[in-house]
């Protein structure tokens, strides 16, 4: 009976959506494996499941029961990864990577392409040489998009959420290496493909502000102050409409810059305050301290 559950609910929420196999399978399994899932001939094992879910934007959670015990532990590390990336908390994260290889004991692709997405984010964190966080990551997503970079807009493909997860982190390598123009390129497609593919509202949640934020930095950066305040208000919206946390203070952060650069001290002010009160609530007080002295030291507001 899974097996019908399975292949039979991957087909019909294929199709309702209108994509081929060829569309949905490209880069992490065959046509011919795709095939046979939906014909309830082959059954897929934990990674494959969530990464054609993921790119059907299925939230792929309540199908946990399908899942053997050993790949329970392995998805538990992953959350657990998940959770440090998202929080910026690197202490213990090279733990929690060996203990993840040590218990894969089949790796396949999409095993390898997460592990080395953490390791590059653990070597950006300790200051390790750009060019080669790029390279890692760039190695991550050629794993299930090969040739990536000659693929064209990006709106025009299936994604899961892991290679959503990459794609921003190598905008950000191209920013790093001074690319700029590429890195926002790559930033404005991810938004764009958001925006009009249908997603599980949850991994939208945290992934769609995370994504404008990083917009807004690179075009607070080129100068484009208005663009990034009207951006910033979209992104604080989104935040607050999902009850998002995470982000909420940085977005407010880049208004109030924003605001400041326009003239609009006023405004500024009241951002910047509220900007450092949500991170206090969220007890990261070190970065409230930042936002103070940035406010000081760039446009001498004394909070």
């Amino acid at each position: 009976m899974a097996n019908y559950l399975i292949g039979d609910m991957i087909y019909e929420n294929r199709v309702a959506r209108g994509y081929s196999q060829e569309e949905l399978s490209f880069g992490i399994c065959s046509t011919s494996s795709l095939s046979r899932i939906e014909n309830n001939i082959q059954v897929p094992g934990k990674k494959l499941f969530d990464a054609i879910m993921q790119r059907l934007g299925v939230s792929e959670s309540i199908y946990s029961a399908f899942i053997s015990k050993e790949e329970m532990e392995l998805v538990r590390l992953k959350q657990k990864l998940v959770w440090k990336l998202e929080n910026f908390d690197f202490a213990g994260m090279d733990t929690l990577v060996e203990d993840m290889e040590a218990r894969i004991h089949e790796w396949n692709d999409l095993d390898k392409q997460y592990l080395l997405f953490v390791k590059a984010n653990i070597l950006k964190h300790n200051h390790g040489d750009a060019q080669k966080v790029l390279k890692m990551l760039l190695e991550a997503i050629h794993i299930t998009m090969p040739g990536f970079e000659k693929a064209g807009n990006i709106r025009k493909r299936l994604l899961t959420f892991d290679e959503i997860t990459i794609l921003n982190g190598i905008a950000l390598g191209y920013d790093d290496l001074g690319e700029a123009k590429k890195a926002l390129k790559l930033l404005m497609e991810l938004k764009e493909y958001l925006e009009s593919h249908k997603i599980d509202e949850e991994e939208k949640s945290q992934k769609y502000p995370l994504i404008i934020y990083n917009i807004t930095r690179r075009l607070g950066a080129c100068g484009h102050h208005a663009d990034v305040f009207e951006l910033c208000e979209e992104g604080i919206d989104f935040c607050t409409a999902h009850s998002k946390l995470n982000l909420l203070p940085l977005l407010i952060t880049n208004k109030a810059c924003a605001a400041a650069e326009l003239e609009k001290g006023e405004v500024a002010e009241k951002l910047f305050k509220q900007a450092i009160v949500l991170f206090e609530i969220c007890k990261k007080e070190s970065f409230a301290e930042k936002i103070k002295k940035e406010a000081k030291d760039s446009y001498g507001i004394d909070i």
